[in-house]
């Protein structure tokens, strides 16, 4: 299920076989210096435990590691690898993970990585901590965790995690490139104690464990990462890894300056993110210019999707109101229109994906009526419920995903909605996504592979602020319950299509518009790139990239 652009998958050895070496093309010699455009400058201090945001994360694959203690395997996504854990087991009923770490892992000033390191970081991601009357809060994939109820270091190399509900999933929970260790506690515990509990890894250095350290940034032109000589991953051929020198990203938040930089070869990538991700257009001007010396990386990616906030008064509290919405857009309309020309809707199944079991993608086989049926109804809804002449909604809008806003505020005038867009920029969405000040929004992470990982952005929003639809529904609680305690594959396809059915269409919490597909652009000479098939976070640590320009 390897999914590869240009040359031969490199497998990185890892001490309990995570990641199975084989017979590859590897470089000749280390060297050269990766240039990367990216989307922004890192937000919230390169924090990890308060953002999802690609402008971040492109970078802290290749600065933090492109896992947890565990990874999604270089062969294939949809599997658990080793990564700063060599192995793990849990009990009978899966209410406790225990996980044996390497001993060969150092944070980039030397020092080693060690179970106390990864006890500090879960516990600041699901409890946040108090010191004095200063409070610094739980990550914001606190709910994606499941709910822990205490970590347990077994000397001299085990961790134990106790979960108050069985999850038997909680590995390829972990894997989540987003739920990254940057909070190295000899750095960050000192300062935590002194009562400054914002403290974030800009302020410690930026001190990671992946294999590239850090060197220098200068906000709004370029981040600069170096080879970190003594990273723990080897080759299929005993190699120390990574095989570059380093990486360079330049800042680049307008798209049309970044493909001008490609195009006139100052770049060897181009950014992932909403808005720098390629559409037909674009990808075609690359193609006129460049011919046989540009290729593109092709994933699935994230849902365009309308999320509301069920906990703030006003009409859409209403189901009847969310289901006439829901029933009005015109979903197809949205692929050129926001998407670029790169996407799918009902009723397909993504066409780009062949790996993912289409079994768990449901949404796309609701509301498959003509699209004239559709919105009489949804005429009708309105007027049972009362709101025939329409009302004025809010929808928080990110500056970056202004087309988005731009196509509902069109759609939903013609059901008599007034969508007001509330454009902020990034720093107000990483705050704002989260809270309850705001009617509507799109959500901001794209779901996990597994349907169990999904309560994280589906849940109760007390239980997880980063959900997408705001609201306190013990019944999405409930349904989660019996997902996770299913035991044979037919009931997990099971509960997982009346999970969907219940927050798509029964409460209409989440709207799925369209499904997007992210192209990024690389020069021919960029070798040993790993693509996912979905996912824009996952492999951005490039560790067994090269740069081959003298056979290109």
């Amino acid at each position: 299920m390897a999914t590869v652009v240009l040359g031969r998958l490199v497998f990185l050895s890892t001490a309990c076989g995570g990641n199975s070496a084989t017979d590859v093309s590897v470089p000749e010699e280390d060297g050269d210096i990766l240039v990367l455009a990216n989307r922004g400058d890192p937000p919230v201090k390169f924090d990890t435990m308060r953002t999802s945001s690609i402008a971040l994360h492109h970078v802290a694959g290749a600065l933090f590691g492109p896992g947890n203690l565990v990874m999604r395997s270089r062969g294939n996504m949809y599997l658990v690898s080793p990564y700063l854990a060599k192995s793990w087991y849990s009990n009978p009923n899966f209410t406790e993970w225990t996980f044996i770490l390497r001993q060969d892992v150092l944070w980039h000033d030397g020092t080693p990585f060690t179970p106390g390191d990864v006890k500090f970081w879960f516990e600041l991601a699901v409890f946040g901590t108090k010191i004095g009357d200063k409070m610094r809060a739980p990550a914001y994939f606190k709910g994606d965790l499941g709910e822990i109820e205490m970590v347990e270091v077994i000397p001299p190399d085990q961790v134990r995690i106790k979960l108050k509900t069985p999850n038997r999933f909680f590995p390829d929970v972990l894997a989540n490139p987003r739920l990254k260790i940057a909070h190295p506690k000899h750095l960050m515990e000192p300062l935590l104690l002194k009562g400054e509990v914002s403290v974030a890894p800009s302020d410690i250095g930026l001190i990671g464990l992946g294999p590239f350290m850090f060197d220098s940034y200068e906000p709004g032109s370029i981040i600069r990462l170096r080879r970190f000589d003594r990273y723990f991953e080897y080759d299929s051929k005993a190699d120390r890894l990574p095989y570059l020198d380093g990486i360079d990203y330049i800042i680049t938040p307008d798209p049309m300056a970044m493909d001008i930089a490609f195009r006139t070869e100052r770049l060897d990538g181009t950014a992932r993110g909403f808005g720098h991700y390629l559409t037909e257009k674009r990808r075609h001007g690359y193609l006129e210019s460049l011919g046989d010396d540009v290729f593109f990386a092709q994933m699935e990616g994230g849902t365009f999707r309308l999320a509301f906030n069920i906990l703030k008064p006003g009409p859409w509290q209403d189901g009847r109101v969310r289901r006439a919405i829901a029933l009005w857009i015109d979903k197809h309309l949205s692929i050129p229109a926001v998407l670029g020309g790169f996407g799918w809707t009902s009723p397909d199944i993504s066409p780009n994906n062949p790996y993912k079991d289409r079994k768990f993608v449901v949404w796309p086989r609701f509301d498959l009526a003509p699209l004239e049926e559709k919105r009489a109804e949804a005429k009708r809804l309105m007027e049972k419920a009362g709101y025939a002449s329409g009302f004025t909604m809010g929808y928080l809008c990110r500056a970056k995903q202004v087309l988005g806003g731009q196509f509902l505020k069109a759609q939903l005038a013609g059901l008599g909605i007034d969508l007001q867009l509330q454009i902020v920029d990034e720093g107000e969405w990483n705050r704002a996504r989260v809270s309850l000040d705001y009617d509507t929004q799109s959500g901001s992470l794209s779901v996990l592979p597994i349907p169990e990982g999904t309560e994280g952005v589906y849940g109760r929003f007390s239980k997880n602020p980063n959900s997408y639809s705001k609201h306190e529904d013990t019944e999405v609680d409930r349904y989660y319950i019996t997902l996770k305690n299913a035991t044979t594959y037919d009931r997990r396809v099971e509960v997982w299509r009346n999970l969907q059915k219940y927050l798509f269409v029964d409460q209409t919490y989440i709207i799925p518009i369209a499904e997007m597909t992210y192209v990024v652009a690389y020069r021919t000479y960029v070798k040993g790139l790993v693509i996912p098939p979905e996912d824009g976070h996952t492999y951005t640590d490039f560790t067994a990239v090269w740069l081959d320009k003298e056979g290109q």
